[in-house]
């Protein structure tokens, strides 16, 4: 039995982000009826947001946090512990400004946190997370894969990032993209990415 960590970044109720994070769990499900399904959605969660107040925190020990500051590094905690258990991620975003929505950026500051998820050496960063499958799927109006508009796309490089910051080097994602810079062709878009969200829930 594995545990799936599923993380919603799109407060649109029907989403394309919403309906491909659907189809990728029902297919998920089909072929891993034994595996457990946690979904986390961003927007119908309290995030903390790292202020001056958990970087105070942060630099003290235990015996100094006053009970607020315990209260606060707790919450973060949580979201830290919950997806260093996981066994596998998918995070369904979609891009918002050439970035993520920003509740997901303020979830990825809750799980890196120096000491639990990596560490600094005198060579450089080391993740500290045991290597396991982490897929995006990706929702955004234009294409940023390719042509002109690459060099544009901070969303997926930077996940990217992140997971090899922690030491993930499993790093999958599909992309759903164009799906509104031509009407003609959205819902071919659409169904080519349902097509390939439910065939890697056959392997993922």
């Amino acid at each position: 039995m594995a545990n799936v960590l599923v993380i919603l970044a799109n407060p649109r109720k029907n989403s394309y982000t919403v309906r491909l994070m659907q189809s990728f769990i029902k297919a998920y499900v089909n072929n891993n009826p034994t595996d457990t399904i946690t979904e986390l959605d961003l927007y119908k969660t309290e995030i903390p947001v790292i202020d001056s107040e958990v970087l105070e925190a942060w630099d003290k020990t235990e015996e100094q946090l006053t009970v607020k500051e315990k209260t606060l590094l707790d919450k973060i905690d949580h979201f830290t512990s919950q997806f260093l258990a996981a066994d596998k991620v998918v995070i369904a975003a979609p891009m918002w400004n050439l970035q993520f929505p920003p509740m997901l950026t303020a979830y990825i500051a809750n799980i890196t946190v120096p000491g639990k998820t990596f560490e600094y050496t005198e060579t450089g960063w080391k993740g500290l997370v045991a290597n396991k499958p982490v897929l995006l799927i990706h929702v955004r109006g234009g294409v940023f894969s390719h042509g002109p508009a690459k060099a544009y796309d901070h969303a997926v490089p930077y996940l990217k990032s992140i997971c090899n910051l922690l030491g993930i080097a499993n790093f999958k994602t599909i992309l759903c993209e164009g799906i509104e810079a031509d009407p003609n062709k959205t819902e071919k878009i659409f169904e080519q990415a349902i097509h390939e969200v439910t065939e890697l829930a056959k392997s993922f």
